[in-house]
C-alpha cells in the first residue's frame, strides 16, 4: 500500500490514502490540503472535507491535479488556490463546495470547475482570471450562486455550460462594479448555438439587478459567447466607457437638453457593456436601482428606454429602444427587443413618448399661413401642448400654447395656426403633463406657402427628404 501511495500521488502533504482507494465515503482534513505535484483520484461517492475556517484550504502546486468521478465532492471553509500549470482537474465530474466564510478562488493558474456551489457565509472573491464553471468537454456542470455573494474582482467568470439552467440562485448574486472605463469583471457565457432566456446574475449592495439575455435568433458557432459586465459609478456616469469592441464614448448629448451633456438629466447612472464573439439577436432586459436615476425633475417621473454607442453616436439616432416607467427606489427594468449590436449600453429618458396617444399630426397652408391639427386617442394627465418652430431643425422657440384635456380615452383634436413663415420651417409638439414633464413629438418640416398658389412643400414623416407638393386644401399626416 505504501508503495502505491508513494509512485501515484509523489508528495502530498496530507492523508489521503484512505479517499484514494475508495475505502470511505468522506475524509476531514482539519489544517488544510497542500497537493505537491500529485494527482488525486477521487472514486465514486468520495468526498473530501477541508475544514479549519479560514485555513482550511486547498492548493495545489508544481503539477499537482484532481481526477473526479461523477459523484465526488471537495468542500472547503478556506481558499482554493491553483499555482499548478494546468487548469486543476483532468476531467468532468463532481463538484467543489465552498462553505466557508469570505473565501477567494485563486492561484498562478485559473480552474476549470466542473460543477462549483457557493455556500457559508462572507463574499467569495474571484482572484485570477478566466476561471471556468461548466466543464471542459462535456458542458454540462452548474454554478450555484444559492444564497451567497460572488466577487468577479476585476476578473472574468467562463461559463461554459450553454444551457438556460447553467446559472442557478435563490438569494444571491455576482458583483461586477468594477468602475472603469473597460469595466473587466465580466461573465462570459458561452452560449454555442443554444437560446433561451439567460439570467446574468448580477447585484450589488443587496440588491438583485440581474440582466437578461434572451435568445431568439442563436450563434452558429459551437465556441460562441457572449461577454457582459456592468457597473455604476460614484457620481454622474463617470467615467464614459473606453474602448471596447467600440471606440470610447466621447459625448452623452441628450436631445432633451440641447447643447448639454445629458449624462445627469437623461441617462440613468449605470454601463453595460455587452460584446458578442458572433452574430445573434436577442431580447435584453437591462435592471437598475431607483438610487441610479440621476434623471432630472423634467423626466425622474417619466419612461426611459435603452441606447447603444456605435463608435460615433448614441442609437437608435434620437431615438430609444424600448420603454419602462423610471424608478427612484427599489428596481427598476427596461427591455429591449430585437437587439443584434452591442456595447456599451444605457438607459435613457431619450425622446420618452408622448404620455398622449397620438391619432394625427397635419400640417398644411391655408391663406399664407401654416396651420398645424393634429387629435389625440388618449391623453394621460395632459396639461397643455406647445407648438415649437425652428428654421434649422434643432433649435426650436415656443410659438403657441394649447390647453389640454388632462386624462381622457377621448378623442380630442386640436389645431394652431403660425403667420410666421420662413423659407424652410420645422414644427413639433411639446408636451407637458401635470408633473412638468415635457415629452416632444417628431419633427415635421415644410417650405413656405406660396404665396401665388397657396401651395406647400411637406417633408416626408419628418425627414429632410423633399415629399409632393399639396395645394392648400389638402393635407398630409405626420404622425
Amino acid at each position: 500500500m505504501n508503495t502505491f501511495l508513494h509512485t501515484a500521488f509523489k508528495t502530498i502533504q496530507a492523508f489521503i490514502m484512505i479517499v484514494c482507494i475508495g475505502m470511505s465515503p468522506g475524509l476531514l482534513f482539519g489544517q488544510g490540503l497542500v497537493n505537491n505535484g500529485g494527482s488525486i483520484v477521487l472514486v465514486s461517492n468520495s468526498n473530501i472535507y477541508i475544514a479549519g475556517g479560514s485555513s482550511g484550504d486547498y492548493v495545489s502546486q508544481a503539477s499537482g491535479s484532481i481526477t473526479p468521478s461523477a459523484s465526488s465532492t471537495i468542500t472547503l471553509e478556506g481558499d482554493w488556490t491553483n499555482n499548478s500549470p494546468n487548469v486543476a482537474f483532468t476531467a468532468d465530474g463532481g463538484g467543489v463546495v465552498l462553505a466557508g466564510n469570505a473565501q477567494s478562488i485563486g492561484g498562478s493558474a485559473a480552474t476549470a470547475f466542473y460543477n462549483l456551489s457557493l455556500a457559508g457565509n462572507g463574499i467569495k472573491t474571484l482572484a485570477v482570471n478566466s476561471t471556468t464553471v461548466g466543464g471542459q468537454a462535456t458542458f454540462t456542470g452548474i454554478l450555484s450562486v444559492g444564497s451567497s455573494t460572488l466577487d468577479l474582482n476585476s476578473n472574468r467568470l467562463d461559463i461554459t455550460n450553454s444551457a438556460v439552467g447553467a446559472i442557478t440562485r435563490s438569494s444571491g448574486y455576482i458583483i461586477s462594479e468594477t468602475n472603469a472605463a473597460v469595466n473587466p469583471s465580466i461573465i462570459r457565457w458561452y452560449h454555442r448555438t443554444v437560446g433561451g432566456s439567460k439570467v446574468y446574475p448580477f447585484g450589488v449592495s443587496g440588491s438583485y439587478i440581474p440582466f437578461t439575455f434572451n435568445i431568439t435568433t442563436a450563434m452558429t458557432n459551437a465556441a460562441a459567447y457572449v461577454d457582459v459586465s456592468t457597473r455604476t459609478s460614484p457620481s454622474n456616469n463617470q467615467p464614459w466607457a473606453g474602448l471596447s469592441n467600440v471606440a470610447a464614448v466621447s459625448h452623452m448629448y441628450s436631445p432633451n437638453v440641447p447643447y448639454n451633456d445629458g449624462t445627469i438629466p437623461a441617462v440613468i447612472d449605470r454601463w453595460w457593456d455587452i460584446t458578442n464573439s458572433h452574430p445573434v439577436t436577442a431580447n435584453a432586459t437591462f435592471s437598475y436601482r431607483g438610487s441610479e436615476n440621476t434623471l432630472n425633475a423634467l423626466y425622474s417621473p417619466g419612461f426611459i428606454g435603452a441606447q447603444y454607442w456605435n463608435g460615433t453616436g448614441w442609437m437608435p439616432d434620437n431615438a430609444v429602444i424600448g420603454n419602462a416607467a423610471v424608478v427612484t427606489s427599489g428596481v427598476g427594468s427596461v427591455t429591449a427587443s430585437n437587439l443584434s449590436t452591442f456595447c456599451p449600453w444605457v438607459l435613457s429618458a431619450v425622446l420618452s413618448p408622448l404620455p398622449v396617444e397620438l391619432s394625427k399630426l397635419e400640417v398644411n397652408c391655408v391663406n399664407n399661413s401654416i396651420v398645424i391639427d393634429w387629435c389625440t386617442a388618449s391623453e394621460s394627465n395632459n396639461s397643455f401642448f406647445t407648438v415649437e418652430q425652428s428654421v434649422n431643425g434643432t433649435d426650436f422657440n415656443v410659438i403657441g400654447k394649447v390647453f389640454g384635456n388632462g386624462t381622457s380615452s377621448e378623442k380630442h383634436c386640436y389645431q394652431y395656426v403660425s403667420s410666421s413663415v420662413g423659407d424652410v420651417n420645422y414644427f413639433r409638439l411639446g408636451q407637458t403633463d401635470g408633473n412638468g414633464r415635457v415629452t416632444y413629438s417628431k419633427v415635421i418640416m415644410t417650405d413656405a406657402c406660396d404665396k401665388k398658389n397657396g401651395s406647400a412643400v411637406i417633408a416626408n414623416n419628418g425627414t429632410k427628404q423633399v415629399g409632393v407638393i399639396l395645394s392648400g386644401s389638402e393635407r398630409i399626416t405626420g404622425g
